[in-house]
């Protein structure tokens, strides 16, 4: 039954915060809320924040803020995530239009403070993200791709990382819990599963005592009916083992895409960052995986303008990422973060500097993209059909990631093939491939 209250949900940030929000309305509407898109017309607006880097808190306070405009004056407003986490005694202070703030464990509270009276409320006692709602509900995902959180948190050291104090250390779901949703997804139609975590690597050690049980998990979930691909996101270098990359190796059909953030190349700067990993390590590794997993895609995301990082390193980092090894890449600019090791380093890199070695590595990897892309003109993949654009439909490849990588576009007559189709890539241009139907 509703309750005639409307919902309405801003989320910022990774796609865990978009499955944080996918349970919270589930749950709400088992509650008997609806979900709406207009602020303006909602009873309550709830905006779950970010607060990795400070480009994230700036979009995440711009929100806040923005809703605050926007909303009712008899809506409640509730801010929930990592940047009450981290800032929530000082937006409490200074944010009095805000009704309620909840950290990244407190999710499952918002059907209760929507219920009761007006009263300003804080609170961020455990440290975690909101993993499951409960076995009887399912989350609302439409598309043929969901993302599939195996863990919350992070137990690694990283120095310039504040995620383990915004969402404690790694605590995994349980395998059971894990297949059951894969299941419901794939049975409401879903046939792509994005395996996200902090770590996915991490995934049952605080469960087994150190025992892996990864693979065995990656095989129960490529066993699952009508699920086509599986994607690795967010996997820790340090904690991707041989056991994993054989389940990968067996099923090349199936796990299509592995993305392993590196960070860096150079040796100083790796051990500064606490990465447990050196360039050699790095190099026998890639080379292990290319050699048994020749047809995974493979991306990586680096940090550039680390405190004390140098013109010779950040060229190492150059050059290592002209040799071509990975098909999609992200570079990003080192943001000093309260409460990290990292931002205590008194050499910190002027802004400007960061902005150049980020351009540097970018268009380092731009021409080994430009390269790959054009090997495939002429090939025919299996291309997953996910919106339009004007006269054309917009599409990925096993190769490619939603929202990050290369786009593939169709004309429409191509939608009449499902919403996976058979095409041949006729042309490729900055990040974007031209198809038509096989």
């Amino acid at each position: 039954m509703s309750s005639g209250k409307t919902i309405n949900i801003v989320t910022l940030g990774c796609a865990k915060n978009e499955v944080d929000t996918d349970n919270l309305k589930a749950l709400l509407k088992k509650r008997g809320f609806d979900i709406g898109t207009d602020a303006s017309a909602a009873d309550a607006v709830v905006v779950h924040t970010c607060s990795f880097i400070e480009a994230a808190k700036k979009e995440s306070l711009d929100a806040i803020l923005q809703a605050a405009r926007q909303k009712n004056v008899n809506a409640k407003l509730i801010v929930t995530g990592c940047m009450v986490q981290q800032h929530g005694k000082d937006l409490m202070t200074e944010l009095p239009e805000v009704d309620a703030f909840l950290g990244t464990g407190q999710l499952a509270q918002v059907p209760d403070l929507l219920e009761k009276p007006r009263d300003r409320f804080l609170d961020r006692t455990n440290a975690g993200g909101f993993m499951d709602p409960g076995a009887d509900i399912q989350r609302a995902v439409t598309g043929p791709m969901a993302y599939l959180r195996l863990s919350e948190g992070c137990s690694h050291p990283c120095s310039f990382c504040v995620i383990p104090k915004l969402r404690g250390g790694v605590q995994s779901r349980t395998e059971e819990t894990i297949l059951n949703e894969a299941r419901l997804l794939a049975e409401s139609g879903v046939e792509e599963l994005v395996i996200i975590g902090q770590d996915t690597g991490e995934w049952g050690r605080d469960l087994f005592k150190e025992e892996r049980r990864l693979p065995s998990l990656l095989r129960k979930i490529r066993a699952i009916k009508g699920v086509r691909w599986v994607r690795l996101m967010y996997m820790h270098p340090h904690s991707f083992g041989d056991d994993v990359l054989e389940v990968l190796a067996e099923s090349p059909d199936v796990f299509t895409y592995l993305d392993m953030p590196l960070q860096h190349i150079d040796n100083t700067v790796l051990a500064n960052m606490k990465r447990h990993m050196n360039e050699a390590d790095t190099r026998r590794l890639i080379e292990k995986i290319r050699v048994k997993a020749p047809k995974l895609s493979l991306r990586t995301t680096y940090i550039v303008g680390f405190p004390e990082e140098t013109d010779a390193q950040v060229q190492n980092l150059v050059n290592f990422v002209q040799e071509g090894h990975f098909d999609y890449l992200g570079a990003f600019t080192y943001s000093q973060e309260e409460g990290t090791p990292a931002g205590l380093i008194q050499v910190q890199v002027p802004d400007d500097v960061k902005k150049a070695r980020q351009e540097a590595v970018t268009d380092a990897h731009f021409d080994i993209a430009d390269t790959k892309g054009r090997a495939r003109i002429g090939s025919t993949e299996t291309v997953v059909i996910e919106g339009e654009e004007g006269a054309e439909l917009l599409g990925r490849s096993r190769r490619e990631a939603p929202e990050i990588d290369a786009i593939i576009r169709l004309p429409r007559l191509a939608a009449r093939g499902g919403r996976f189709v058979q095409a041949r890539l006729t042309a490729y241009d900055s990040y974007e491939f031209t198809a038509e139907p096989a």
